[in-house]
Parts: structure tokens; sequence; C-alpha cells
């Protein structure tokens, strides 16, 4: 058999491919997605930046992957509808539906329709669970719904375990003599005997977005499978609010920061690595390191964005970032619970931090200090001037 090497056709897939993951997605960017929210290195700063773009109407940037990354994709969209086609043809599948005729999406929660109450036509596709709370931005889509359960489905690679569950890859990864690695791919399995973290905090967002739009779902099943064999697992979860709790406080972050609050606090520490090294903000986001008034840009930003006026900027907001940026010696102001951002406004100081700090044996006034050798004029001056003042009192 004569065989030769085509590259035209694969060519031509793969710009395919790119031309396709290029074109306009209807993925909202002015909202939260519950994906963003699970991973270990999510930002709320980065969140923040795109919501409050999309906002003002400035084109978010997508990210970019090469062809092996969209395929890979490709492949768990047909694992999710490889299941959900077997739970529909088992009458449990629940969701909403699109009309592939007239376009129609169809509002309620149900079981496949009979036919689309626009057209009549029985082409339907399954459209997933939407999920959303506006009070919270909070905003996305389940994989599926059977009575009282929610289902997300999760095609399981050594990618994700490599992310998710480094450890467990590691114990299931040996050295041959030649010094080639390889991983048991049945132990690996095997030794899954949990949701991943991730999954876990994702589905738990579900859980809270359901109860929040009157879906009724108690728990979350994961169905996953392994693509090196295509064998199964499935887990179950219920909502747990000491995972909920830490998440939801940092969407609050971000809806009081769109609102005209301080921004949430940067995630990382480290610009020249991952996830900063390829954010679109970063420029923005670490622009206040060397800058002489970090508050400066930031009011050129609201203004441009129509956020409104900018908010007062502190006296000495400069100063406070340059001691932010110098080593850290003891507490300026031990009184407080937590440290105010340089450039945020100057906060007046309450009665018990004031109380806290009055030097003992002083009711009013302040405190001069002056620094000279010992048993120099300006000590013995000091030394005279309070013997006076107890005198005096």
């Amino acid at each position: 058999m004569n065989a030769r090497k085509d590259g035209g056709l694969l060519a031509d897939i793969r710009t395919h491919l790119l031309n396709k993951a290029d074109q306009p997605t209807d993925r909202r960017q002015d909202v939260i997605h519950p994906s963003e929210m699970a991973h270990d290195d999510w930002c709320p700063r980065a969140t923040y930046y795109r919501i409050r773009d999309a906002r003002a109407g400035i084109p978010i940037k997508g990210e970019q992957f090469a062809v092996g990354t969209l395929s890979i994709f490709e492949e768990g969209h047909s694992i999710h509808s490889k299941w959900q086609g077997w739970l529909d043809d088992m009458g449990l599948l629940e969701g909403r539906w699109k009309c592939l005729n007239c376009k129609h999406l169809h509002r309620d929660i149900t079981l496949r329709p009979p036919s689309c109450v626009t057209c009549g036509s029985e082409a339907l596709q399954y459209a997933e669970v939407t999920l959303g709370d506006e009070s919270s931005l909070i905003h996305g889509h389940a994989d599926g719904k059977v009575p009282k359960r929610l289902i997300e489905i999760k095609s399981i690679g050594k990618g994700t375990l490599r992310m998710d569950a480094p450890k467990l890859l590691s114990e299931h990864t040996h050295e041959t003599r030649s010094g080639k690695k390889l991983v048991d791919l049945d132990g690996l399995w095997d030794g899954l005997k949990r949701p991943l973290t991730p999954h876990v905090k994702q589905g738990n967002i579900y859980l809270w977005l359901a109860s929040r739009s009157g879906i009724d779902a108690e728990e979350m099943v994961f169905l996953y499978e392994f693509k090196a064999n295509q064998l199964t697992k499935s887990f179950t979860i219920r909502m747990s609010d000491r995972i909920l709790d830490p998440l939801l406080a940092k969407a609050g972050e971000i809806k009081i920061a769109l609102n005209g609050g301080p921004e949430p606090e940067r995630a990382h520490d480290n610009k020249t690595k991952k996830p900063c090294s390829g954010c679109p903000w970063a420029a923005e986001c670490w622009e206040d390191e060397d800058a002489d008034d970090p508050q400066e840009p930031r009011d050129r930003r609201r203004r441009a964005a129509g956020e409104g006026p900018a908010r007062p900027r502190a006296r000495g907001a400069a100063r406070a970032g340059a001691a932010r940026r110098a080593p850290a010696e003891a507490p300026a102001r031990p009184d407080r619970g937590r440290r105010r951002r340089a450039d945020g406004p100057v906060q007046g100081v309450d009665g018990v931090g004031e109380l806290l700090r009055r030097p003992a044996g002083e009711s009013t006034g302040r405190r001069v200090v002056r620094r000279g050798r010992p048993g120099s004029p300006a000590q013995r001056r000091d030394r005279g001037e309070s013997r006076q003042e107890r005198d005096s009192g």
C-alpha cells in the first residue's frame, strides 16, 4: 500500500478550528462565572476589571488556545452531549430547550417538550440549566438536571489531575530505568476517591443559585469519565456553607467595587508568573506599584468608565504607597483589625483607637519626642519640661 503524508487537509482543519474559536461568543462578560470562582487561582480583581470594561462597552479580548487545546475542548463537548442524550432517552433530563427551526429558547426548566411552542417543530436541542442571581452578579449553566438533582459532567484526563490533584498524579507516576516517566492510568483512576476541589466549589455555587432561582435541586451529582479508557465514576454532594461563604464574600467585594467602592485585593504577588503574566489587565493592576500617587491613575480610569466622580484622594497617599512598598516593620496602627489600602480614603479615628494610642498619663495634646545623645541638652530640657508640667498640673 502506498501512503503519503498529506498536510494539506489537516492544515485546513486546523485553520477552521482557529477561525471558529475567533468568532464572537454568547458567553456573558458582565457577570461572575461559577467556573472561574471555583479555581484556586481565581483573582476577583481581574473579574472586576472584566465586568467594568464590559459595562463600558470595551471589547473583551478572548483567551487564545492552540489547536490541540481546542480539540480537547471539543472532546469534552462530545462527552457532555453523549451523557445528556442518554438521560434524555431515559425521560429524565430537565432543562431549557432551543428550537433549531425558529431559534426560540424555552424559558422554563422542563422535560423535552413534544414540539416548539412557537413554530411547532420537533427539532429541539438541549440548552442545559440556566442559573443566575442578579443581586450577586453570579450566572452560569449546569450541565443537566434530573428530579431534585443537578448534574455536572466532567471529562477527566492527566491534564485535569495535573492541575487539580497533583499529589495523586505523582503517586501513580513511575520512572523507568532509562529515566522515562510513565503514569499508571488504571491505578490513577482507582486512586480518585472523591470529587476534585474545583468541582466541589462549582457544584456548591450551582446549588446555591438553584435555591435562589426557585429550582428544586437538593444535590449535585458529578459524572466523571476518564479520557484514557472511558471508565466512569459518580460522586454526590450537598450544599455546604463552609465552602460557599468565602466564595460569596469575594463576589461581594466585586459588586462593592463596581458600585464605587475599593477594588478587590490583588490575589497574586508575582506579575511575571501565571496567571498575572497572561492577564489582559496586568499592566493596569500593577501600575500603582511604582506610581508616585497610586490614586491618580484609578481616578482617570473611573472617569473614563463613566463611574462618576473619583473618590476623594487621601492626603499623603504617595507617602502611604511608599510605606506599603517598604520593608515591613512594627504595625503603625496595632489597634486596627484591617490594613487600609494605600489608595483608599483616610478614615477618621474612632474612639477606641484614639484611647489605645493615647500616651499613658496624658489626657489631651500630643507627645513630642526629641532624639539626642544620652545626657544631651535636648534630653535634659525635655526632662525639665516634664517636671514643670507635673508641678503645674
